[in-house]
C-alpha cells in the first residue's frame, strides 16, 4: 500500500505566512513571560512596616485609674445636670406661687381699696418670695 500524506500541499506563500504567524506568536509569548516575571520581581516584601494612620498614643486604651477618673467626671456632670434641673423646677414653682399671690393681692386691694394689716403681710410675703427667687436665679452650680 502506498503511503498517502494527509497534509495538504503548502505553497511557498503559505509557508511564509505560517512562519510569520509563528514568529509573532513566539514574540508575544516572550513578551508575556517578561511582563509576568517583572510583575513577580516587583512584589517584594516592604523593607519597613507601614506607619499607622493614628498614633498609638492617641489610640491606646485608658488604664484602670484613668477609667475610674472618667467615670467620676461623668458622675459629676450627671449630678450637675440633676441639680440644675431640680433648681429650675423649684424656681418655676416659686415663680408660679409668686404670680398667684400677686394676682390675689391686687384683686384684694382693688376690691377693698384700703391697706389693712393682712394686705401688708401678704405684700411682705410676696417681697420675701421675690428675693428668694432672685437669689436662686443668681446661684450657679458648676461641675468640678
Amino acid at each position: 500500500m502506498p503511503f498517502v500524506s494527509l497534509r495538504a500541499h503548502v505553497s511557498a506563500r503559505n509557508r511564509k505566512r505560517l512562519g510569520l504567524v509563528s514568529i509573532v506568536a513566539l514574540f508575544s509569548a516572550v513578551i508575556a513571560a517578561t511582563v509576568t516575571l517583572a510583575g513577580f520581581a516587583q512584589q517584594q516584601p516592604p523593607t519597613q512596616a507601614p506607619k499607622p494612620l493614628i498614633l498609638p498614643i492617641a489610640n491606646r486604651v485608658p488604664d484602670a485609674n484613668e477609667q475610674m477618673m472618667m467615670h467620676e467626671q461623668n458622675a459629676h456632670v450627671r449630678n450637675f445636670n440633676a441639680a440644675n434641673a431640680e433648681r429650675l423646677k423649684q424656681m418655676m414653682q416659686a415663680t408660679d406661687m409668686l404670680e398667684t399671690m400677686a394676682i390675689a393681692l391686687k384683686a384684694e386691694v382693688d376690691k377693698s381699696g384700703d391697706m389693712s394689716q393682712n394686705t401688708l403681710n401678704k405684700a411682705d410675703t410676696i417681697e420675701k418670695l421675690a428675693r428668694i427667687v432672685k437669689d436662686r436665679m443668681k446661684l450657679t452650680v458648676a461641675p468640678k
